[in-house]
C-alpha cells in the first residue's frame, strides 16, 4: 500500500536493490506514493502515479458514502466481522469493492507481482495484464484468520505463489490444496552488509551495562504481537521481587499504542519499560542490547528476529508458526509455549540464569544468518523457471 516500515518493505527493497536493471524494466504501483521509505527506492526503479483514484482521504470516503453498491458490500461486511469474530474476514469481502476506487493500469507486463497478500492481489489479479502473475505472501494463512472461501477466485489467477516460511506454505496448501505445485518457499531476503550500515557503530539508547537490556521492534498491535502478554509477564516477576534487573525497550507505533500506555502505567511498569515510537531507523536502537524479546501471538516469518540476529542479539520468542526455522532452542536463543506463562517463566529463566544469555551471543555472533542466497529463487519465479 505504500512504502511503510515494516518487515515485507524492507524485503522488497533489498530485491530490487539486487535486480539487474540492463535485463529487467521495473515499474512500482502504489495505493499511496508515500511512506517513511519511498526515499530508498533505487533510482533505476519507475514509480508509477498511486493506484488510488483519490489521494484525497476524504475525497474516497465521499465516493464510497455515494456508491450503493459499496455501501452494501461495506453492510455485509461487518456482517462477517461480527458473525466471525475477526476483521480480517469483513476486509477480504469488502477487497473487492476496495479496488473499484484504484485507476485501470493501460500497460502489458511479462511479469506482475502482488507483493502483499489480500488487497494488492485482488487488484494485481483483475487488473493488471500480464503473461505471468506472481503472489507473495507474507503471513500465516491460518493463523491470520483468512477465511479460503473470500480468495479462492483470487488465488487461482497466480502462476506462482510465495510464501516466506515452511510453515506459511503449509499453511496456505491446506487452505488451497489444488494449487499446491504453485507454491513455493522463498524467504525474506536480508543483507548483512545492509543491515550493519543502516545500524553505525552507536546505539541510539543510553543503556545499563548491569541490565538485562531486551528490546521489540515491531507493529503495536497486541491481537498479533502479543505485547499485552509481555507486559503481563514483567507485572508478574515485579510483584514477586524479580525485576530489578531487566529494562524492555519498544521500538515501533500501531494502534494499541495508547492500550500498552494505560496497561504499562497501571502496573507501575514505567521504570522498566520505555516506549520509544516508531523509527525510520530501528537498527541503532538494537545496538548494546543484551535480547531481542518476541512475545508474538502468531507471525508468518518476522524479519525483526533475523535482523536482530544479524546485528549479534539472541532471541526470546514464543512458539510462533515458523520459530523453530528462525531460532535453535538453548543455542542462539529460547523458544516459549505460546502464552502468558510461557512467557513469565522464559523471562525468569534469564533472570535467574542470566549467563545463559552470554552463551546464546556467542552462538549467534559465530552464525552467518544471511540469505542472499534466496534471490536465486526470486529470479527463477520472475523468469518463469
Amino acid at each position: 500500500p505504500a512504502m511503510m516500515i515494516g518487515g515485507s518493505t524492507t524485503s522488497l527493497l533489498s530485491i530490487l536493490n539486487r535486480l539487474d536493471y540492463e535485463k529487467y524494466e521495473v515499474d512500482l504501483l502504489l495505493d499511496r506514493n508515500s511512506g517513511e521509505l519511498l526515499n530508498q527506492l533505487p533510482e533505476r526503479v519507475t514509480l508509477l502515479p498511486p493506484a488510488r483514484k483519490h489521494q484525497s482521504r476524504v475525497m474516497e470516503y465521499l465516493h464510497r458514502l455515494f456508491s450503493p453498491r459499496y455501501l452494501w458490500h461495506w453492510w455485509i461486511s461487518r456482517k462477517i466481522i461480527k458473525s466471525s469474530g475477526y476483521s480480517i474476514q469483513g476486509a477480504q469481502y469488502r477487497e473487492w469493492k476496495d479496488i473499484d476506487f484504484y485507476r485501470e493500469i493501460p500497460d502489458d507486463y511479462d511479469v506482475a507481482i502482488a507483493f502483499l497478500e489480500g488487497r494488492q492481489c485482488k487488484f494485481v489479479a483483475r487488473h493488471i495484464n500480464a503473461k505471468r502473475k506472481l503472489a507473495w505472501i507474507h503471513v500465516n494463512y491460518t493463523d491470520s484468520h483468512f477465511k479460503p472461501d473470500y480468495d479462492q477466485d483470487t488465488m487461482r489467477v497466480f502462476d506462482r505463489i510465495i510464501t516466506v516460511s515452511e510453515k506459511c506454505r503449509d499453511a496456505f496448501c491446506k487452505a488451497f490444496p489444488m494449487l499446491s505445485t504453485r507454491t513455493v518457499v522463498i524467504e525474506n531476503i536480508l543483507s548483512v552488509e545492509y543491515l550493519h550500515q543502516r545500524a553505525g557503530t552507536l546505539s541510539a539508547l543510553e543503556l545499563d551495562e548491569n541490565c538485562i537490556n531486551m528490546i521489540t521492534v515491531c507493529r503495536i498491535d497486541f491481537n498479533s504481537k502479543g505485547l499485552d502478554r509481555g507486559v503481563e509477564a514483567l507485572a508478574r516477576l515485579k510483584r514477586e521481587g524479580l525485576l530489578n534487573k531487566i529494562h524492555w525497550y519498544i521500538v515501533g507505533g500501531g494502534g494499541d499504542v495508547s492500550k500498552l500506555c494505560m496497561m504499562i502505567e497501571k502496573a507501575k511498569l514505567q521504570d522498566f519499560i520505555t516506549l520509544c515510537g516508531s523509527k525510520i531507523n530501528p537498527y541503532p536502537y538494537l545496538l548494546g542490547q543484551s535480547l531481542f524479546f518476541q512475545p508474538s501471538r502468531y507471525e508468518g516469518k518476522p524479519m525483526a528476529v533475523t535482523e536482530a540476529q544479524m546485528l549479534g542479539l539472541p532471541v526470546l520468542a514464543t512458539e510462533y508458526g515458523s520459530s523453530h526455522e528462525q531460532i535453535r532452542d538453548g543455542f542462539d536463543g529460547r523458544i516459549v509455549p505460546n502464552s502468558t506463562e510461557g512467557i513469565y517463566q522464559g523471562l525468569k529463566e534469564i533472570l535467574l540464569k542470566p549467563e545463559l544469555i552470554s552463551q546464546w551471543t556467542i552462538n549467534v555472533r559465530r552464525t552467518d544468518y544471511s540469505n542472499t542466497q534466496e534471490m536465486e529463487k526470486v529470479l527463477m519465479a520472475i523468469d518463469g523457471l
